[in-house]
C-alpha cells in the first residue's frame, strides 16, 4: 500500500494535494514537476516535490538537503530548490536496506537546463 503524505503539506498553489503519494516500491518513472512545497518535522527539512506521472500518477518525492547544500534526490547534483515548474524528469526510487524507497535519481528530460542544475 503506498504511503499517504498528501495530509502533511499543502501545495505552492495553495491547495492540498490529497491524492499526491509517495511509491511504495523501487521504480523508474517519467514525470512533471507540477508543485514544490517545504516539509519540516523536528529538526529536519525537506523539500517535498510533486510530480504528475506519464501514466497519470500524482507522484510525491522528498528531497532532503545534502552535504553540497542542495535538496534534491540522492544521486546527482540536481537542486529542486530552483527547478522551475512544468519541467520533465525522469526519477528512479529505491528501496534502501531497511526497506523505505528513497529518491535516488532525477534526469531533466528535454528542453534547456534550468537553474536546478
Amino acid at each position: 500500500m503506498e504511503t499517504d503524505i498528501s495530509k502533511l503539506h499543502e501545495g505552492t498553489d495553495g491547495f492540498y494535494y490529497d491524492d499526491f503519494l509517495a511509491p511504495d516500491k523501487a521504480e523508474t518513472f517519467v514525470g512533471q514537476l507540477v508543485s514544490t512545497q517545504w516539509w519540516q518535522k523536528g529538526g529536519r527539512f525537506a523539500l517535498i516535490c510533486n510530480f504528475l506521472a506519464e501514466d497519470g500518477r500524482k507522484i510525491a518525492l522528498f528531497a532532503f538537503q545534502k552535504y553540497t547544500g542542495f535538496y534534491g534526490p540522492g544521486d546527482g547534483a540536481v537542486n529542486f530548490k530552483h527547478a522551475e515548474m512544468n519541467t520533465f524528469w525522469e526519477c528512479e526510487v529505491r528501496e534502501n536496506r531497511k526497506g523505505r524507497c528513497t529518491w535516488a535519481s532525477a534526469l531533466q528530460l528535454g528542453g534547456p537546463k534550468n537553474n536546478a542544475i
